[in-house]
């Protein structure tokens, strides 16, 4: 079965939903042995509990998704 794609902005704003803490931001970057990964923004007190939480969350969405190139401004050389 094929995965759905989704944009980089489009996992973090998934992942995002399910952290509600405040002042945290998630950000998608492509991997090469996951095919996508997540990197948390937040206060050091949550940092990796929340970045723990964020890995688990992906684990759970990279059963369903892809990561959707994107063009990125000045790479097309």
């Amino acid at each position: 079965m094929q995965k759905e794609k989704k944009t980089a902005q489009e996992l973090a704003d998934m992942i995002q939903a399910e952290i509600t803490v405040a002042g945290t931001f998630v950000r998608v970057h492509p991997d090469k042995a996951y095919g996508w990964h997540p990197t948390v923004f937040a206060g050091p007190q949550n940092a990796h509990a929340l970045q723990m939480e964020a890995e688990r969350i992906a684990a759970r969405l990279r059963t369903k998704y892809d990561l959707k190139e994107e063009n990125v401004p000045g790479e097309e050389l």
